[in-house]
């Protein structure tokens, strides 16, 4: 009844905006989608994939326990190998001093989470990047 009480200036915009609403929606529910991409694209995408392998491949995480001499060094290095049998440790010269490591991590938070528990016994160990 009360379709019928509406006056005809209504009918046309209300048909209208049914109508559009109505092909809208069936003409958005197209489910096919089509990509053009240049051939160029996949060569450079896999040039990028072994520079990065390249580069990233070498790298590792170590944990830096001591940076000096050596009476020092080799002492932290026999009490680290007996608090931390499971990890191995490095005992390395770079000029002039000498450098105790522990560990070689390819994850970064690996390398973070060891270090959180060798920080309780050698307070001063930090996460350092290396590469062979």
């Amino acid at each position: 009844m009360f379709f019928c009480k509406m006056k005809k200036s209504y009918w046309k915009p209300l048909f209208l905006l049914a109508t559009f609403g109505f092909c809208s929606i069936s003409l958005a529910q197209s489910d096919e989608l089509k990509i053009k991409q240049d051939s160029k694209l996949d060569s450079i995408l896999f040039q990028k994939i072994a520079l990065d392998r390249e580069r990233y491949g070498n790298e590792y995480y170590t944990l830096q326990l001591y940076y000096g001499n050596l009476e020092v060094a080799e002492q932290l290095m026999e009490k680290a190998v007996e608090i931390f049998p499971h990890i191995p440790m490095d005992l390395s010269f770079e000029t002039p001093n000498y450098k105790v490591q522990a560990g070689k991590f390819k994850d970064k938070i690996i390398g973070l989470k060891t270090l959180d528990t060798l920080k309780k016994s050698f307070p001063s160990a930090f996460l350092l990047t290396r590469k062979n």
